[in-house]
């Protein structure tokens, strides 16, 4: 089971279902585009009325800093107000970089490549950081720290009270710079002084199976995984696969040019995806590699595949060049580029979206498998089963639509969000709520209008219960795939 599932869950469970962007987002490696890009042409009645506001604006931070009860620089203000008119925008994967070290972050996370100690973290609800995985013969490794570690201290100073972005920041440095990190292992604590070196994530692993299948799983796109992936693609055809699984289950996305590449692996000559601003096509990625050796593939998705994830579902599914197997893909189709201010602020925003090959939207509705799939939710049925009983109940008489709330709208919304779809506890049927519907049906073969109606209603509750319901240890998506390889 997946550490965001098992997040998911423990965030339901407590009634308090936030589902939050990924924090690993598409990234267009060209794209250090200055404040004058490409867009329409500010008319003069415009920039009389920007430079009306812009003196307003002076006039007003000034104020502020006059009559405030504190002190509080103008730098700390107009950071303020350049987060501002990204807010305005209300999309969640738009964001003004206020410390330049949070910019350096997403780069970093975005190409794959960083200076540190090489291991991955994650925050356990005490607050406590536990090494998830340890990059192997990169410095941490070397020093002994392991898989399972719960880093206690970095440089002498506790981690209590420190968020992860807090925790990156300790760990990162200029390369060749040392740092003491102490780790809680067995009961026992350990320290090690490890040098910081350069680390080149990679997103690739790949296995031969029996039945002479091929396994590659993709767990992000950085800028080397595509040449990894067709590299581990080719000595797995030359060890003897005659067919292949993806695995790109939990894959919050990365660069669109290692989706693109690896999508041409597939497609052969066609069409990867078209880009739209404004309501206009913007430009369409198309593939024109002409030598591909088609064979039986099977793509393996789930509700955390996102971003570049989906471009390559979507064109290896409109392509015919992969069954999908699995879940309904998150449905982040719109893709960030990294900008510069003319001072050098760095912010990335949302450039465009993109669209299957067959011109079918992504954002907010995601890519639906060939062959639905749910995976036990393992050690957590027994909680998720006490959670259910404390589910409300489809007890009115209702329909709800767009706009309604009520009681119906609350119990949709709890198994809804306990099957992994994009919803919050609102009661309402907000944007997210009818969007999560719309997914569902779709899913279920049911007419995809967004309407609670009772047969809806109804297969939500018997999904939700033949999810807890299954006990299964195997990994049901996985097993799906090999079935399907083995009749070709």
């Amino acid at each position: 089971m997946s550490r965001k599932t098992v997040k998911m869950v423990a965030f339901i469970i407590i009634i308090a279902m936030v589902v939050t962007s990924f924090s690993f987002l598409l990234f267009l490696p060209a794209a250090s585009y200055g404040a004058e890009s490409a867009g329409p042409a500010t008319t003069a009645q415009e920039q009389k009325y920007l430079n009306d506001k812009m003196k307003e604006l002076e006039n007003y931070v000034k104020l502020v800093r006059a009559t405030y009860m504190d002190d509080v620089d103008y730098e700390t203000l107009m950071d303020g107000a350049f987060e501002g008119v990204i807010f305005a925008l209300g999309d969640p994967y738009s964001v003004f970089f206020t410390d330049p070290d949070d910019g350096e972050a997403f780069v970093e996370s975005a190409t794959g490549e960083y200076v540190g100690v090489g291991v991955t973290m994650s925050e356990s609800a005490a607050g406590t950081f536990e090494v998830n995985s340890v990059h192997p013969k990169g410095p941490a490794d070397k020093a002994g720290v392991k898989t399972g570690d719960t880093i206690t201290a970095v440089d002498g100073q506790s981690t209590a009270g420190k968020d992860l972005n807090d925790m990156g920041k300790m760990l990162r440095g200029e390369e060749g710079t040392e740092v003491e990190v102490t780790v809680s292992r067995d009961g026992k604590e350990h320290t090690y002084r490890i040098t910081r070196a350069k680390i080149v994530m990679t997103n690739v692993r790949s296995e031969m199976m029996e039945g002479s299948i091929g396994y590659l799983k993709l767990s992000g796109f950085a800028a080397k995984d595509a040449a990894e992936f067709i590299k581990a693609k080719g000595e797995l055809m030359k060890a003897g696969a005659e067919s292949l699984i993806i695995d790109v289950r939990d894959n919050p996305g990365g660069l669109m040019s290692a989706a693109y590449d690896i999508a041409c692996e597939f497609v052969g000559e066609g069409i990867i995806a078209h880009h739209v601003r404004k309501g206009e096509l913007l430009y369409t990625m198309r593939s024109s590699k002409k030598e591909v050796k088609k064979v039986p593939t099977v793509l393996l998705i789930n509700e955390y595949s996102a971003s570049a994830s989906e471009m390559l579902a979507g064109a290896l599914k409109d392509n015919d060049a992969a069954i999908l197997v699995g879940t309904t893909t998150y449905g982040k189709g719109c893709s960030q580029i990294l900008a510069n201010t003319n001072a050098k602020r760095q912010y990335k925003i949302s450039e465009s979206y993109f669209l299957t090959p067959n011109m079918n939207e992504i954002n907010g509705v995601g890519i639906a498998p060939h062959h639905l799939v749910r995976n036990s939710l393992g050690d957590f049925r027994e909680e998720a089963a006490e959670l259910y009983m404390q589910f409300a109940p489809f007890a009115e008489s209702t329909k709800p639509v767009r706009g309604d709330t009520g009681l119906n709208v609350f119990a949709a919304q709890q198994r809804l969000a306990l099957l992994g779809f994009s919803t919050s506890l609102t009661a309402t049927m907000d944007d997210a709520t009818v969007a999560a519907v719309k997914r569902f049906q779709r899913e279920q073969g049911l007419y995809a209008g967004g309407t609670l109606d009772n047969t809806t209603q109804s297969r939500i509750d018997e999904v939700t219960m033949a999810y807890i319901a299954n006990d299964s240890d195997e990994d049901m998506q996985l097993m799906k795939a090999v079935e399907l390889l083995k009749k070709n």
